[in-house]
């Protein structure tokens, strides 16, 4: 059974992407953030939540 994080069901997959997101973002890699935001937006169990990044700064 997956377990409940912040409302949402935790999905390492989703973890992994947004990992990727923020860190394409904290290299200001916009091409990649953008390609990881569409693989979150694609992915089955998460159609209709908004893509947030965890942009961290320096």
């Amino acid at each position: 059974m997956a377990e409940q994080r912040n409302d949402r069901l935790a999905c390492p997959e989703c973890d992994r992407l947004r990992d990727q997101l923020a860190a394409a973002l904290n290299l200001g890699d916009q091409s990649e953030a953008v390609d990881y935001r569409v693989l979150l937006r694609r992915h089955p169990r998460h159609d209709d939540t908004p893509v947030t990044s965890e942009r961290k700064h320096s």
